[in-house]
């Protein structure tokens, strides 16, 4: 990697100074708090198939510490700017995140895969090092890594594969990825077959049909509370991901291999996936980019229990056992948080009894700091009902 970098001075490296994109936009209920201007450097460019940003204080205000962004989903390298970035940033971070090489559409080409999102975070992180280094004059005493859904399963696997380059992680409703699991291609294709027969839209459905559509919809780990967004993740997120993800993982099956149709929101028939069938060929892909519990490093997760995408059985609390039967529970805590759901933007249409999750995140990197940094044991796992019993004790939250 060259010692040259094309860096662009900025003012203000808040969102205040840059500005919001979208992909971070969509994921919040409210922005977080900015107190002050960061001033300081921004590189953004490619970093092998991804695209990245890396973001440096200026030297008399970085803290000492690097954060790694984990991007949710098939989000860009700009989506984390408000779930992290303001924040870290104010307290004088360095920041760097990519789009993990596979933004939008580029998984529907089985060509790319799963595989290559942790070697494009471990080149992202050289690559940070190597900036802090050239800009700074010296490495960074702490690096950290926080993500969010597939951005948590990215925190999860370089904590796992690459210790050595992080001193602990946080993340948040990680998907679970493992062969011998539940994960997404064996719940999202419950959730599509069986959500429109529960919700009865052509209205030809007996009762008993509908009482065992809604069995089958919480045995594939739905929150029965969550019933009143089970439509709103149907449109937004689950026929889609379904056929991303299984057009990925399952490139032969043939209806995967049509290209999306908006039709399917209306009429999911098509992508009904016999995901038991081809149990085979997804224990054969999935096998490659598993999740492994092997934690020796700390790992703070939280993870909402109405969760209508990543539910929190099959995926929270499976890898809280994961890592358990590798014995390595010591290293790991696991936060509930009640009525907490996937996405906090989705709050702003339709927020109910719902709670967001974004305030638990950003505690929990306060808890990391000070478990890394003085040895101070955080909570214990559980639920926790509120903000104010699971943050630390006199500590003022940008999410607050």
């Amino acid at each position: 990697m060259s010692a040259n970098h094309d860096f662009r001075t900025v003012q203000d490296l808040t969102t205040k100074g840059i500005g919001v994109h979208s992909d971070a936009a969509s994921l919040v209920l409210k922005c977080p708090r900015i107190e002050k201007k960061v001033p300081g450097k921004e590189w953004t460019g490619q970093i092998g198939q991804s695209q990245a940003v890396i973001r440096l204080p200026d030297k008399e205000i970085w803290n000492g510490k690097l954060i790694i962004a984990a991007t949710p989903a098939v989000r860009n390298e700009f989506s984390m700017d408000l779930l992290l970035s303001d924040i870290v940033l104010q307290k004088g971070y360095a920041f760097a995140a990519c789009d993990k090489g596979t933004p939008r559409l580029v998984l529907r080409n089985p060509k790319r895969q799963i595989t290559e999102w942790k070697e494009h975070y471990y080149q992202l992180t050289l690559k940070a090092q190597e900036m802090l280094e050239s800009v700074y004059g010296g490495k960074a005493m702490y690096t950290y890594i926080a993500g969010v859904s597939n951005g948590g399963y990215i925190t999860r696997i370089m904590l796992e594969r690459y210790p050595e380059l992080f001193a602990g992680g946080v993340e948040w409703s990680g998907v679970f990825w493992h062969p011998d699991s539940r994960h997404l291609l064996t719940c999202l294709p419950v959730y599509v077959q069986e959500y429109p027969i529960y919700a009865n839209w052509r209205g030809d459905h007996t009762d008993r049909e509908r009482i065992m559509a809604y069995g089958k919809l919480l045995e594939a780990g739905l929150h029965p509370d969550s019933e009143p967004y089970w439509h709103q993740y149907f449109k937004t997120y689950w026929v889609y991901s379904l056929w991303l993800y299984g057009r990925n993982l399952d490139s032969d099956w043939e209806p995967f291999q049509k290209e999306w149709h908006n039709d399917w929101l209306r009429d999911p028939s098509p992508l009904l996936y016999p995901f038991q069938a081809r149990a085979d060929i997804l224990q054969q892909h999935i096998e490659k980019f598993a999740n492994t519990g092997h934690l020796t490093k700390p790992l703070l997760s939280v993870a909402g229990n109405w969760d209508c995408l990543i539910t929190y059985i099959h995926h929270a609390k499976a890898y809280e056992h994961l890592v358990k039967q590798a014995g390595f529970a010591e290293n790991h805590r696991l936060y509930e948080i009640p009525r907490g759901n996937h996405v906090d933007g989705l709050l702003k249409t339709n927020q109910g009894s719902q709670q967001t999750v974004h305030p638990y995140f950003e505690a929990a990197v306060n808890h990391l700091e000070k478990w890394v940094e003085k040895d101070t044991l955080p909570p214990e796992s559980g639920s926790y009902e509120t903000i104010e019993s699971f943050a630390p004790i006199g500590c003022s939250l940008f999410t607050g």
